[in-house]
């Protein structure tokens, strides 16, 4: 007998009963697997579409829709939101309105609003370029900073310098970037910076551990604290083509502001959870406040919303603003690619006779998102919304004002992405002062553009401003 043809022959047969063995396995926890997210995602607050779409991909691809969604399925980050709790800790106010957003808003968990604030509009970037290199100038102790994007250019590279010069005189400068937002830079170029002393974080970069966080859940929002006392926010990122003007271009179109007083609180609080988030170390709350200074009164509510907030503020605060409207909603905002509910409530607010003013701009620096707002434009033009279009400038501002007695401004925009998937803050704006300023804003900005006039859009165009939806803004 051939004792090693038979040998051969037993090798043959044990590695096909491991391989059989190995597929059987996969194939049994690929399958509880399967069912362990069908059922999470039947438990999970999300539209039925949504939800019929990930079971689909992942029982019919499970190779392709299990992991799609263990990195992109889910919306909120739980553990963060459990460290956003701490914010009333830090920030305890009672709502002492009747103003029924400001009472949505602290019924949903988040600080009222407060009067003990000054708030200080930039008129240009020149101007908020200039107020912020004279913050860091100024600053004693601490510097603290959560930014989207950060670009190697003149502008960036100003704001660095700054930053390093501030540490190596004491000051602690801590800078918290996106991961997405940021991804160009590399550590070279961050490395003076972080010689010098600046601590730097990186918020869910695009390579990181699956359960810190899904990749395409970002921190858009855009803060500056210096001896947690003074405020730079708004919608400016940190590059040349919000303050300065890129190649020769003029600068976007953009709004910030410094403001100073009890708001601060609450924005030192979001910043220290997601540098906490970010940094992997804790922080400890309630924070010390800030020294007193003299105010204007002007009443502020800050609105932090996203992923790492318990449901949508903003959304809600924006709902209702549009329900209550009485005579005008004028918006300003680079990207319109809404909900159902936020283009129900324009609509109507619209054909109950309440003027709507939708300001954009004629071209914004993203293609994909002009071609998704289309299909919304039209339907707006049919309930007699106004849309105006803001020629060959982008429009990167980002504000709202209802009726001239609530107004905001922050880092979001009027889209599905910022409403329901990135970290973002805004400041609502309750006195006069901050309202009638933005309003003027507002309407000085609507002179310069030219109504909508939507073009003729066949079948094709239909079905591309479709696909447009459902891949880019629907993850």
């Amino acid at each position: 007998m051939d004792f090693s043809n038979l040998w051969s022959a037993i090798n043959i047969d044990i590695a096909k009963l491991e391989w059989f063995a190995a597929t059987q396995f996969a194939a049994i926890l690929g399958t509880l697997l399967a069912l362990l997210l069908v059922a999470h995602i039947l438990r999970s607050p999300r539209m039925p579409a949504a939800s019929i779409g990930w079971i689909i991909a992942i029982i019919a691809m499970p190779l392709i829709g299990i992991p799609l969604y263990l990195t992109f399925g889910e919306r909120k980050l739980r553990s963060k939101i459990n460290r956003k709790a701490k914010i009333n800790t830090a920030c305890d106010c009672k709502c002492t309105t009747n103003d029924p957003i400001d009472t949505i808003l602290t019924s949903l968990g988040l600080p009222a609003s407060t009067t003990h604030n000054n708030v200080a509009f930039h008129k240009d970037g020149p101007d908020a370029l200039s107020d912020l290199l004279a913050m860091f100038a100024a600053a004693e102790e601490t510097i603290d900073i959560a930014m989207f994007i950060l670009r190697k250019d003149a502008t960036g590279l100003a704001i660095l310098e700054s930053l390093a010069e501030r540490a190596r005189a004491g000051v602690k400068v801590r800078l918290l970037l996106d991961g997405v937002g940021s991804f160009s830079l590399f550590k070279g170029w961050l490395r003076p910076a972080m010689d010098a002393g600046v601590e730097i974080a990186w918020f869910i970069p695009v390579l990181h551990h699956p359960f810190r966080g899904k990749t395409n859940l970002r921190n858009h929002r855009k803060i500056v604290i210096v001896d947690n006392r003074v405020l730079w926010t708004g919608g400016r990122n940190f590059a040349d083509e919000y303050f300065v003007g890129e190649n020769g271009d003029k600068p976007w179109i953009d709004l910030s502001y410094r403001l100073e007083g009890t708001a601060v609180d609450v924005f030192k609080a979001i910043f220290e959870t997601d540098w906490e988030f970010a940094y992997g170390r804790d922080v400890i709350l309630p924070l010390e406040p800030p020294p007193e200074i003299e105010t204007s009164g002007s009443r502020v509510q800050v609105i932090p919303s996203g992923p790492d907030v318990e449901g949508d503020p903003l959304y809600a605060a924006f709902l209702t603003a549009c329900f209550d409207a009485d005579e005008r909603i004028i918006i300003v905002t680079p990207y319109f690619i809404p909900d159902h509910g936020v283009q129900e409530a324009l609509k109507l607010a619209a054909l109950r006779g309440v003027r709507v003013d939708l300001i954009l701009p004629e071209h914004s620096n993203h293609r994909i998102a002009d071609i998704a707002r289309r299909r919304f434009l039209r339907e707006l033009l049919e309930s007699h919304v106004n849309i105006w279009m803001v020629p060959e400038q982008m429009v990167h501002a980002k504000a709202m004002v209802v009726d001239r007695h609530f107004a905001t401004a922050g880092s979001a925009n009027l889209d599905i992405r910022s409403l329901f998937l990135n970290c973002e803050v805004v400041n609502g704006f309750y006195s006069e002062t901050e309202v009638n300023w933005l309003t003027d804003w507002c309407e000085a900005l609507r002179l310069t553009a030219k109504p909508y006039t939507p073009r003729k859009v066949g079948a094709v165009g239909q079905t591309l401003e479709g696909l447009v939806l459902i891949g880019g803004y629907q993850l």
